[in-house]
């Protein structure tokens, strides 16, 4: 479970943070006049619903592999042995692997009771109505903020890095890739929009910078 939900976790953060890194780089160029903005917007809508149908998948609570199937496998009481055990590929753990597994395990804990489980409900009540071709405007309808999407995929970005520790002792952090992908989009988008504002992209240019995402 814990590979999966790493990669999908990672793959809904790459999402947000190409979304974030465009939107940075629109907050940035107010005012400025270019055909770049245009691309720019439609990424960034692209990302953020791309990153709430990610988000279902990995808090999808009638998933077998999810992080709510997790949460319900790791407060059982034998969870701590079953992990280090893993941590320590089918050994018999030692007192510094429970010791490491615990605190992951804690920390999961801790955070996922930290989600705000009714904004998440509020987005996944649009599940039934083809969550595909939904656009921002209908979530906003549900009173869901980008802050609250945010800490949402912040926190299970978080567990599922946890999750990857305590089972297999590897560092694997989502967060790494929202960060990196929130970088390399703000620095992309603001060097396209403001050349294409002073004139310097050529059509063939714009024209790439549109098959950008």
């Amino acid at each position: 479970m814990a590979p999966e939900l790493n990669a999908w976790t990672s793959m809904a953060a790459q999402a947000y943070g190409i979304y974030a890194g465009v939107n940075e780089a629109l907050k940035m160029t107010r005012g400025k006049h270019a055909v770049a903005k245009h691309r720019a917007e439609e990424v960034r809508q692209e990302m953020i619903m791309m990153t709430l149908i990610r988000l279902f998948a990995v808090l999808d609570r009638q998933s077998e592999v999810s992080l709510q199937s997790a949460y319900r496998f790791l407060k059982q009481p034998n969870a701590l042995d079953e992990v280090a055990r893993c941590y320590s590929g089918g050994r018999e753990a030692g007192s510094g692997t429970l010791s490491t597994c615990s605190v992951a395990l804690d920390k999961f804990l801790s955070v996922y009771r930290a989600v705000d489980f009714k904004s998440f409900g509020r987005i996944q009540s649009f599940r039934n109505g083809q969550i595909a071709h939904i656009v921002w405007p209908d979530a906003e309808k549900a009173k869901i903020t980008y802050s609250e999407v945010e800490a949402m995929m912040r926190a299970c970005c978080d567990m599922a890095g946890q999750l990857t520790l305590m089972t297999s002792g590897l560092n694997d952090w989502p967060e790494e890739r929202l960060d990196e992908a929130h970088r390399e989009a703000y620095e992309f988008w603001l060097a396209a929009i403001l050349a294409d504002a002073d004139g310097r992209l050529k059509v063939g240019d714009i024209a790439a910078v549109s098959d950008h995402s």
